[in-house]
């Protein structure tokens, strides 16, 4: 299982992307990670309703990777679910994980 997160927009348009593979993980920080996703509930998250765009506005794309058609969500700021923003704070502190920036 793997996690890919693109956060873009802002002022300055840079995107980052964060990684997370479960593979990486020990075990039982793995089965924590696949909770993690469990309760962000992203295999079932419905397509989140328009919200308003602002120039600086920071963009989620979030894809998980695992058996099975792969999965992609998009959010804002503004529609971000509470249980995606658990999950991505949850991501952001693992040492395992692999960042970079694009232009």
């Amino acid at each position: 299982m793997k996690l890919t997160i693109r956060r873009g927009g802002g002022l300055a348009g840079m995107v980052a992307q964060t990684e997370l593979d479960a593979s990486s993980l020990p075990k039982p920080d793995a089965e924590t990670f696949a909770w993690e996703i469990d309760r962000a509930g992203l295999r079932e998250q419905p397509v989140p309703p328009p919200s308003s765009r602002w120039p600086d506005a920071q963009l989620y794309e979030i894809s998980l990777e695992e058996a099975g058609p792969p999965v992609s969500v998009h959010y804002t700021d503004a529609n971000l679910p509470e249980g995606v923003r658990l999950l991505l704070a949850w991501v952001d502190q693992r040492p395992e994980r692999v960042e970079s920036l694009e232009q």
